[in-house]
């Protein structure tokens, strides 16, 4: 049996934002707790991201008890309730998916303003999504991979927060380690897993072999997710998540194409789900060192 061992955890509670690191997490259907709970629009409510602004990775992101924090480059703060407010409801689409948002208010967009030093001209508000407005899955196929075209699998809808389509993206140490081999092969600087913004990172496998199997079981758990989709990657892991800048204008992007499981494609991690929780209303956290069985088919129950 091909087993994975859980090595970190990450949480981005604002799309683009910089993630937290955690040892636990309580994982729901649509994701990691307040993982994506918030994203950033502009005034005619399109959606803006490290696309547009590279420097928002440098906005570091707490959660306390009861409060969001933000904490810029430059040490100022913004505390936003985890209560929901009763602002605006703003209506928005994620890469075409539409969802709405509640207007965190003009303290929280005029913070945001400033710490973008005019970057951008056409506004900055910040969103809290609405928990009862799901995004769906545009349920992409795997390309050339035997029985992994998933027959019957059409129907399945994604329920998330803010993602760009899955509540999930699982990315292995392994082919961090192959990408970076490569990399410093043709010259260039290694980069960190921060760059893929995962939200769960094993080791145990061979590079890109979270490719080749569809299913991850938790060991010992009902728990089960559905890698859905191979997630090809965008200009984003171009971007210093540590500085919010791009260093490199063309790498890690241009060399993750030319290997790895589908040709031309860079692909990095894979898009996942959870397919089966457990019991209703049964809480399920997943821990640094938990394991996967990986399979090939859906493992019985």
């Amino acid at each position: 049996m091909l087993e994975a061992s859980i090595t970190a955890l990450y949480c981005y509670p604002v799309k683009s934002l910089g993630g937290i690191e955690l040892s636990s997490c309580p994982l729901g259907e649509e994701g990691l707790l307040w993982d994506r709970r918030w994203m950033l629009v502009d005034s005619a409510g399109r959606f803006l991201t490290q696309r547009q602004l590279p420097a928002l990775a440098a906005i570091r992101t707490r959660l306390l008890p009861h409060e969001l924090q933000l904490i810029a480059p430059n040490g100022r703060r913004l505390q936003i309730p985890l209560t929901v407010n009763d602002g605006p409801i703003v209506q928005t689409r994620v890469h075409g998916n539409a969802c709405a948002g509640i207007d965190e208010g003009d303290e929280a967009a005029s913070w945001f303003e400033e710490q973008m030093g005019g970057q951008w001209s056409h506004g900055i508000r910040l969103l809290r999504f609405i928990a009862d407005s799901p995004l769906h899955s545009d349920n992409t196929r795997r390309i050339g991979v035997n029985s992994l075209a998933r027959a019957g699998m059409s129907d399945v809808v994604a329920h998330t927060g803010f993602a760009d389509g899955y509540p999930l993206l699982i990315t292995s140490t392994s082919t961090l380690q192959l990408l970076n081999q490569t990399l410093q092969n043709h010259a260039h600087l290694p980069v960190e897993m921060s760059r893929f913004r995962p939200n769960i990172v094993v080791s145990g496998l061979a590079p890109f072999e979270e490719y080749y199997h569809a299913w991850f079981k938790l060991k010992d758990s009902p728990l089960l997710l559905w890698a859905g989709k191979p997630c090809e990657r965008c200009p984003v892991i171009k971007v210093d998540q540590t500085i919010g800048e791009i260093v490199d204008r063309q790498e890690p992007l241009a060399l993750l194409r030319t290997f790895g499981p589908i040709a031309d494609k860079a692909i990095f991690g894979m898009n996942a789900l959870p397919f089966k929780m457990p019991y209703e209303r049964e809480k399920v956290t997943l821990h640094v060192g938990d394991v996967f069985e990986l399979h090939d088919t859906a493992p019985e129950a």
